[in-house]
C-alpha cells in the first residue's frame, strides 16, 4: 500500500471508530461510563489533515491497548478556535475522566480548560503547549523551535547560500511559530537572505496561493520552509504551476505526512522534519490512563524528530504504514 492509501484507509478506520466511540460515551449517573473504563476525551485541532489523522491513529491505538474509553474530535479547521472552545464545554458537560486537547490558541482555551481543572477533570496537553499554564497535568509533543533549529541546520548543510521564503502556519499559533522562530535564528548571520515571511494557515492551498505571491515579488527565491508539511505541499504545486524546475528550488516542510511521503519518493519535496506525530498521539493517551491509575508521570515528554528525505521516505512510509495497518 503505497503511503497516500494507507491515509486513506487510516481516514476510513478512523471515521468508523469515531462514529462508534460517539455511540459508546453515555454517561451513567456517576458521570463516568458506568462499566469501569477511563472516560478520556481528546479534542485536537482538527481531524482534517494527514497530521491530525496520524496523531488520531496513536490516540485510537492506546485506547484499543488500555481498554480506556476514548472518544476523538476536532475543528473543522486549524482557524475555528470558538469550534475547539465548544467541544471542550461540551467534554466537561459530559464530565469525562480526562482531557486531552491540541489547543489552537493558548490564551483562548486557557480559560475553559481552567473550567475543566476547577471540576476536577485533568487536562494533558499533546502537540502545543500553553507556556507558564499550570493547570495542565504534563505536555506531550515536539520541542517545536528544535524542529526550526533542525531545519535551519538542513539548509545550512545541504543547501547553496541564496533568498529564503518561510511560510507559517495560523498567526499565533505558537506550534508553528516556534518553528518559524527556529529557523529564523539559525540562519541569522549565515549567507542565506530571508526575503519573505507569510502566514498560510497550515492549509495547502493558502501555502499554494502565498507561494504564487511570494514567487512573484521574490522570482529568485532558492529555498522555502513551510511551518507544516500541507503548506509545502502547496508550496510545490505554486512552483510546477510557475513552470520552475523543482531542483532549483529546496522545499522542507514539518510532520512527516504520507503525502510528504508520497512527494519525497516522486523526486519532489526535499525534506520533512517528521514529528512521530502517532507516538505522540499513542504516548498522551497512555499517560492519561496511568495518571487516571494513580501513577506518576512526567510533566514533560518529547517525542523527538525524524529528519525525512528522498533517501529515507521509503522506509519512513514503511514504518506509517505499519502502524497504520492494524486501524485498516
Amino acid at each position: 500500500m503505497r503511503p497516500s492509501r494507507a491515509r486513506a484507509a487510516l481516514g476510513a478506520a478512523l471515521g468508523a471508530s469515531l462514529a462508534l466511540a460517539a455511540c459508546s460515551s453515555g454517561q451513567g449517573e456517576d458521570g463516568g461510563g458506568g462499566d469501569g473504563q477511563h472516560d478520556v476525551a481528546v479534542i485536537l485541532k482538527t481531524v482534517s489533515s494527514p497530521f491530525w489523522l496520524q496523531v488520531a491513529g496513536g490516540v485510537e491505538r492506546a485506547g484499543q491497548e488500555t481498554g480506556a474509553n476514548v472518544t476523538i474530535q476536532g475543528a473543522t479547521a486549524e482557524t475555528e478556535v470558538q469550534e475547539q472552545i465548544d467541544l471542550v464545554r461540551s467534554a466537561i458537560t459530559q464530565q469525562v475522566d480526562a482531557l486531552v486537547v491540541a489547543p489552537t490558541q493558548a490564551d483562548q482555551l486557557q480559560p475553559i480548560l481552567d473550567q475543566a481543572v476547577g471540576q476536577d477533570i485533568p487536562v494533558l496537553l499533546v502537540d502545543t503547549d500553553i507556556e507558564g499554564w499550570d493547570g495542565k497535568v504534563s505536555f506531550v509533543g515536539t520541542d517545536n523551535h528544535g524542529v526550526g533549529v533542525t531545519a535551519g541546520e538542513f539548509i545550512l548543510e545541504q543547501a547553496d547560500p541564496g533568498q529564503v521564503a518561510v511560510i507559517r502556519g495560523v498567526p499565533g499559533n505558537p506550534s508553528t511559530d516556534d518553528r518559524v522562530d527556529g529557523v529564523l535564528e539559525t540562519l541569522e548571520g549565515s549567507d542565506f537572505e530571508v526575503v519573505a515571511d507569510l502566514a498560510a494557515n497550515s492549509d495547502r492551498a493558502e501555502g499554494r496561493a502565498v507561494m504564487a505571491d511570494i514567487l512573484t515579488a521574490n522570482p529568485d527565491v532558492s529555498v522555502v520552509f513551510a511551518a507544516n508539511d500541507d503548506m509545502a505541499l502547496g508550496a510545490l504545486e505554486a512552483i510546477k504551476s510557475a513552470g520552475l524546475a523543482m531542483e532549483d528550488i529546496m522545499v522542507i516542510g514539518v510532520d512527516g505526512t504520507s503525502d510528504a511521503v508520497s512527494s519525497m519518493t516522486a523526486g519532489e519535496l526535499d525534506a520533512s522534519i517528521a514529528q512521530n506525530s502517532f507516538d505522540m498521539g499513542r504516548t498522551v493517551v497512555e499517560m492519561t490512563v496511568q495518571h487516571l491509575d494513580g501513577e506518576q508521570i512526567e510533566a514533560q515528554v518529547d517525542t523527538g524528530v525524524t529528519v525525512v528525505t528522498p533517501e529515507n521516505a521509503e522506509e519512513y512510509g514503511s514504518q506509517l504504514e505499519d502502524q497504520e495497518a492494524d486501524l485498516s
